[in-house]
């Protein structure tokens, strides 16, 4: 069955060359174009479609605008919106009710690969339900208009390290929190560092991009308050995962790029908690107690209350925001690596690792039974024998750097 798809432009020279664009993909998707948002919904209102991707400014109803109808009308849908302005107010407006920004000019393989990755991840959830869930809520952790105008940024290669600083200091306070956290004894760092260009210069772009997220999701949701949940708990296991993750990835002798991956993913694995916490907090709550009363880990408990867990929450949700494919499918599998068709030492491996170090030392979910590793995926990469190894390294470097507190 093709993949519905509806491309939003009230620019007809736009549509044409859309549609010219993508004319290979004719065998794949079944597209339509539409010149406003008003003709788009009433179309949606005659025949369903799983993708729409939409301009941001249009005359009568903006991209925001329509993207938010579409979400109230239509959650099962992925919103898109591919613009050539960055007007940071629409940004803002759109960042609760779409999924992706796409900056104009944007080649042929790059939209194809978004669009079809949107439509892949939202045919892997396993229930309508879920798929709702994760389409509809207005409580997802955002994609910060910091990083949009980061990721923005990098694509120019003529982009250098102090633009980045200046593009983090707009937001002071998540500034403030991405210097706490470089600041912290997770970084292991010989001197405090307080300039943003030093933050970018030291820990590269890719991980001030995933501090960016998370101090983000974090700081939305610090006013989460269940009993059994700990948003504290869940920060700290975070931040050791993403360094027991990135510590393995090291000692495995691999590239900086799969290390960098790693301790991204790791950062953002249990973001789907904070999704089903923020979301649906009275059937978290069901979880948090079933899992304390029945002694069950809090995964456990999640498929049996959602028939999904938090990794699939959270994999889909990155996905959709369109981080790379190796950090979304190290989030998605981190309890269940031997489902990955290709065997190979890779971020998924590290966080899967990191995750089982970091429940030991610090669980995301105080008193529930912690993950444990998956031996017959670690003796399929023949490293199985490694792990008395890591675990060592790990308390060599909390005994060094004194990993005793979050920062």
């Amino acid at each position: 069955m093709k993949t519905r798809i509806l491309f939003v432009d009230d620019e007809d020279l736009a549509l044409r060359g859309l549609n010219r664009l993508l004319y290979s993909m004719r065998d794949e998707w079944d597209m339509e174009f539409l010149d406003s948002g008003e003709k788009a919904l009433n179309r949606m209102a005659i025949a369903p479609f799983d993708v729409v991707v939409s301009d941001m400014r249009m005359p009568g109803m903006n991209g925001a605008e329509f993207l938010n109808e579409v979400m109230k009308r239509y959650p099962k849908t992925v919103r898109l919106i591919l613009s050539g302005y960055a007007d940071r107010d629409l940004i803002l407006k759109c960042v609760g009710s779409t999924h992706q920004y796409l900056a104009k000019p944007c080649d042929a393989d790059a939209l194809k690969m978004t669009v079809r990755r949107a439509a892949e991840l939202e045919r892997t959830m396993k229930t309508d339900a879920l798929r709702q869930l994760v389409t509809r809520c207005v409580e997802l952790p955002s994609v910060p208009a910091v990083f949009s105008e980061m990721v923005e940024a990098l694509q120019d290669p003529e982009t250098d390290i102090e633009t980045i600083g200046k593009i983090v200091v707009k937001d002071g306070a998540m500034t403030a929190k991405i210097l706490k956290l470089v600041n912290s004894a997770f970084f292991g760092l010989g001197h405090k560092i307080a300039d943003p260009n030093e933050a970018v210069a030291y820990l590269g772009t890719d991980t001030i991009k995933s501090l960016v997220l998370f101090a983000n999701a974090f700081a939305e949701y610090e006013r989460i308050k269940l009993e059994g949940f700990s948003i504290e708990s869940l920060y700290a296991h975070s931040l050791i995962a993403a360094k027991a993750a990135k510590m393995v990835a090291l000692q495995q002798n691999a590239e900086r790029k799969l290390a960098d991956e790693s301790y991204v993913a790791g950062l953002l694995h249990d973001v789907g908690k904070l999704v089903f916490a923020a979301n649906l907090t009275e059937d978290y709550q069901r979880v948090l107690t079933l899992a304390h009363e029945k002694k069950l880990s809090s995964l456990a408990a999640e498929r049996e209350i959602f028939g999904a867990d938090h990794a699939d929450i959270g994999g889909y949700l990155l996905g959709l925001w369109g981080l790379p494919v190796p950090v979304v499918e190290a989030i998605a599998l981190h309890h269940k690596p031997h489902t990955v068709a290709q065997k190979t030492f890779s971020p998924l491996t590290a966080v899967h690792i990191g995750n089982v170090i970091a429940s030991a030392e610090k669980p995301s979910i105080p008193d529930v039974p912690v993950s444990k590793f998956d031996l017959e995926y670690l003796a399929s990469l023949k490293i199985h024998a490694n792990l008395d190894i890591w675990k060592k390294e790990w308390q060599s470097y909390c005994a060094e750097n004194d990993v005793s507190q979050t920062g």
